[in-house]
Parts: C-alpha cells; sequence; structure tokens
C-alpha cells in the first residue's frame, strides 16, 4: 500500500474564473472581486471539455495560454490536493487542470483575500495558513 499523503479539498470550489495572467507563472483569479487567486509554477497538463490533453512546462505556459485564457467565466467544480498526486482542478466547462508535485521547488500556490493560504512546497508537503477572522 502507498502512503497517499495529505489530501485537502481547496476552497475555491464554486468560484468562477474572472482571470488568467500567463507568463513565467500561470495565475488564475477566482471570485469577484478575485476572491482567490492561484498561481501555477510547475508542470502543468490542462485537459479540454473534448478530453484532449495539452502539458506545459515550468515556465513555458505561453504554450497553451489560449486553453487556459479559455477558462474565463468558467466555475471550478472540484479541486483537490494531495502531496503525493499533486493539484487536480474539474471546471463546468468540461476542463481539468493538473500540476504534479515537484521535488525541487513549489509547484502551486493559492491565496484567498481572506489571508488564507495553500502552498504546495518542495516535495509535495504543504503549507497551510488559515483566513485571519474578522474583528
Amino acid at each position: 500500500m502507498t502512503d497517499a499523503g495529505r489530501v485537502v479539498q481547496l476552497a475555491i470550489v464554486g468560484q468562477q474564473v474572472a482571470d488568467v495572467i500567463v507568463g513565467f507563472t500561470a495565475t488564475i483569479r477566482l471570485g469577484s472581486p478575485n476572491g482567490f487567486e492561484l498561481q501555477i509554477e510547475g508542470d502543468v497538463t490542462f485537459g479540454t471539455h473534448a478530453g484532449n490533453r495539452r502539458q506545459a512546462t515550468a515556465g513555458e505556459y505561453a504554450d497553451i495560454s489560449s486553453e487556459l485564457e479559455s477558462l474565463v467565466g468558467s466555475t471550478v467544480t472540484r479541486a483537490d490536493a494531495s502531496e503525493v498526486e499533486g493539484l487536480s482542478l474539474g471546471f463546468d466547462s468540461g476542463a481539468t487542470i493538473h500540476v504534479p508535485v515537484h521535488d525541487r521547488y513549489e509547484s502551486w500556490g493559492v491565496a484567498g483575500l481572506d489571508h488564507s493560504r495553500v502552498i504546495c512546497l518542495p516535495g509535495g508537503e504543504f503549507a497551510i495558513w488559515s483566513a485571519r477572522k474578522s474583528k
């Protein structure tokens, strides 16, 4: 039996993609007004609604920029993060994103306006900060 590591469902389920910024990283802003921000820094596999798969290595997100930008307006239906398998997202458009764990660098992170944060550290362990409570 293999160790599945910690698995969490991220709080971005139900959030709509508001913006996608593609550069050295791929940034997906979610919610209105931008309640969460997902930053992808590792390899990524993008699955289309038709079942096609496109891959981009870290820093080469321009190769799949049109696919990533097509997510604007889609709603996140699945957001599973595993310390072994990586990040798996599903959208109501039928698109999917998978970002595997990397041994040497942080492959992805999600931050909320409420100051919550989940980062996939090198090797897959999560660093998690809880949301700040309103005073």
